[in-house]
């Protein structure tokens, strides 16, 4: 991979975490279809960065 991806990576997945927490509670306030997806999503981009996919 690319230099500048592995220096960025890092910046991305710790960024993320936050993202989760924040969409997890206005999931639990506000409960709709999008958020649900959004949060899915989100997970799953998570879930890649731990696991080395990307």
């Amino acid at each position: 991979m690319q230099k500048w991806w592995w220096n960025t990576r890092n910046t991305v997945r710790g960024v993320l975490f936050p993202l989760i927490c924040i969409q997890f509670v206005r999931t639990l306030i506000f409960p709709n279809g999008l958020d649900v997806i959004l949060l899915f999503v989100l997970f799953l981009a998570y879930l890649g960065f731990l696991l080395d996919v990307y």
